[in-house]
């Protein structure tokens, strides 16, 4: 059993409240002890509100079950850790943040808690970001050009996807809240998550546009086979699957004269890649494990719920309940299991989002 967290002599505590970098102590049952007024603003808390308070009551999930499974980890291992990871102040500004936890230890050698310390790295994230881009742009004002003229082309294609889901309104709805979906669950995993430095607002945005387009390759299908009733047969099957393969064709088909830009990579990643399952058995590559685009990734499994929860021609709707059954029975298998623990943690907002446009 590890001691209470210990208050530090005056002068240690006087030193602590004037560094600029955010230290505060963490006992083994994952409380808070000492808090200096850097972490306390991070926090947009009093340090009475922190100080002995347990980690999920100061911060938010799904943040405080990560932090807690690191600080049982150095405990466990006895050995300091430092990491960078994205976190959120008290206003929701995300932050890259260096974080360090340093085992403190008797004079017996048992660890009594740790001194934890973050310091911002976001300015030095963002500039390191722009030399990047700086560098990749040799003819900064013909990319710009360029960028513009495919951007034009994807907003006249947007504009026909919905011009033609409009005259649908059931699809149009699909795709309304496919487009939310994403959004939410990209969201909740842009947070401690190993995907979080590639989860930027400018992919959220993205592929709230992308997925739009996710089944354009649908077009190709004979009305026949989509609005079957009843089960397709080993051939209809295979004829739907191209669907996937079709979509991409018809959007390298569109903007054929000019470099694909970031959107347009992602809507076709996500067209090709949305039927892949994370075993490797799904379609039209056998993709597998992180193989398989995020962007992808994401939409499959909000098109996957929204499917359940609609009527088809071949089957009713199901309710959230049983939809969100079937989603867990397919994490691991269909499903990456890092996605489905940031569906399953937004699983209320994702039911509202549907129930919401029902009549």
């Amino acid at each position: 059993m590890t001691k209470p967290v210990q208050t530090p002599p005056a002068a240690l505590e006087a030193m602590l409240d004037n560094l600029p970098m955010q230290v505060w102590q963490m006992s083994y049952d994952c409380t808070y002890g000492r808090v200096n007024p850097a972490h306390a603003a991070f926090l947009g808390k009093t340090r009475d509100q922190i100080e002995k308070q347990p980690v999920e009551i100061v911060w938010p999930q799904p943040e405080a079950s990560q932090m807690i499974t690191r600080i049982r980890s150095v405990f466990e291992a006895g050995k300091a850790d430092m990491h960078e990871q994205w976190m959120a102040d008290a206003e929701g500004n995300r932050h890259v943040m260096r974080i360090q936890m340093i085992p403190a230890r008797d004079e017996s050698g048992v660890i009594q808690f740790l001194t934890c310390s973050a310091v911002d790295l976001t300015e030095q994230w963002e500039a390191e970001r722009d030399l990047k881009l700086c560098r990749e742009g040799a003819d900064a004002d013909a990319c710009e050009k360029i960028g513009e003229s495919v951007d034009v082309v994807w907003s006249a294609v947007s504009s026909l996807v919905h011009l033609a889901e409009t005259l649908d309104e059931n699809a149009s709805m699909h795709l309304k809240r496919l487009s939310e979906s994403c959004r939410v669950v990209a969201s909740v995993l842009s947070f401690n998550s190993v995907y979080s430095q590639s989860l930027d607002y400018d992919f959220i945005h993205m592929l709230q546009q992308a997925c739009l387009l996710h089944d354009i390759g649908k077009a190709s299908i004979p009305e026949s086979i989509l609005l079957k009733p009843g089960k397709l047969t080993r051939e209809e099957f295979d004829e739907v699957k191209k669907h996937t393969t079709k979509a991409t064709e018809m959007l390298q088909q569109t903007i054929p004269q000019l470099p694909k830009s970031a959107i347009f990579q992602m809507a076709m990643d996500i067209a090709l890649s949305h039927h892949e399952r994370w075993d490797g058995k799904g379609y039209p590559n056998g993709l597998k494990g992180d193989e398989i685009p995020l962007s992808a990734q994401i939409v499959a499994i909000c098109d996957v719920y929204d499917a359940l929860r609609s009527v088809r021609p071949y089957k009713p709707a199901l309710s959230h309940e049983v939809s969100m059954t079937e989603l867990r029975r397919e994490c691991g298998t269909q499903f990456n299991p890092a996605l489905c623990d940031a569906f399953f943690h937004c699983e209320e907002e994702i039911r509202h989002i549907y129930d919401s446009t029902q009549a």
